[in-house]
């Protein structure tokens, strides 16, 4: 007869791709967690994974047990947490959501409006949100980010493309007709970045402005929004995705100042869910949320929100 404790570490495996780091994240050992997941294909009586030198892959058994008891298992889990803190606690009283805060209120928001759906927002980096998906502390994340674990599986939802932004005064400054002329006046021009890092914006300029990055850093903020508040309000120029600045452009706030969607590759983004949750009713609506086209009756654009949070190590960081 299966056990509860032998289920939740063969959830813990299946999550972690390996007996040593389920072991660490169940606080046992790593022969008392084999010895569990052996009872465990004894009581099924079938392998549930397959042992190599690249970790454990889940059989066909594996797979098909992990659907049906992760999703229990991490309610109970939930319930417990409830009751450990002095508090009754629903079984998910909602869908647990990560992302950030700007790709949730640009893209997240308008589509929620036109759902029955309940959600728990939950903001962090990519790296954080993917680690608590995996360990069951998330349903669902949306990230640019490749899912580190088997046990995760991505759903492509959409692209993000960038653009070169500005204050509208700065349109017909820089209303070059070849990207020759739009380095030589972007050289020394005041700049508004996400982080010192640079990755996008640095790419851009060396590859198509045959120049490294020759722009005054006037002034890095970790927050999307707040790098679009800033090119409001004049303190710079700046790559942007077009999520972020779409409401911005459309009021008059900023300009577009060249066209840069086709030459800056555009990053994929996806919906992100552990295997086996597909078909979890709250899981499955999300997806077909964002299967459908993004209402227009919902909000445009929610990027004049306060900052709250960042995209993270694999968002935009131009």
């Amino acid at each position: 007869m299966a056990r509860p404790e032998w289920l939740r570490t063969f959830v813990a495996v299946y999550r972690a791709g390996s007996v040593t780091d389920a072991a660490r994240l169940r606080g046992l050992s790593q022969p008392a967690a084999s010895q569990q997941l052996a009872g465990l294909e004894r009581a099924v009586g079938a392998a549930l994974f397959v042992r190599g030198p690249e970790g454990m892959t889940p059989t066909e058994r594996g797979r098909s047990l992990y659907g049906e008891v992760c999703s229990a298992l991490d309610q109970l889990e939930a319930v417990l947490a409830g009751l450990d803190a002095g508090r009754v606690t629903q079984a998910r009283p909602a869908l647990r959501l990560g992302s950030s805060a700007e790709l949730f209120s640009a893209e997240v928001l308008p589509r929620l409006a036109a759902s029955a759906l309940s959600v728990v927002a939950h903001f962090a980096d990519d790296v954080e949100l993917l680690a608590r998906l995996e360990h069951g502390d998330l349903d669902v994340v949306l990230t640019s980010a490749t899912p580190p674990r088997r046990s995760i599986s991505a759903q492509h939802v959409g692209d993000k493309r960038f653009m070169l932004v500005g204050a509208p005064h700065q349109a017909s400054e820089a209303g070059f007709g070849s990207l020759r002329h739009l380095g030589d006046w972007l050289t020394g021009q005041d700049w508004v970045a996400y982080s010192l890092e640079l990755p996008v914006t640095r790419r851009f300029w060396q590859a198509h402005l045959d120049r490294p990055f020759s722009a005054n850093l006037r002034l890095v903020a970790p927050d999307l929004r707040a790098v679009l508040g800033a090119v409001i309000c004049g303190l710079g120029v700046s790559m942007l995705p077009s999520f972020v600045c779409a409401g911005a452009l459309a009021d008059g706030q900023i300009v577009e100042l060249h066209p840069i969607a086709d030459l800056v590759a555009p990053e994929p983004w996806s919906v992100c869910f552990r295997q086996g949750e597909a078909s979890r009713p709250d899981v499955a609506a999300l997806l077909a949320v964002f299967s459908e086209p993004r209402s227009e009756d919902g909000p445009r654009d929610c990027s004049s929100m306060p900052a709250v949070n960042d995209w993270g190590p694999q968002g935009q960081k131009a």
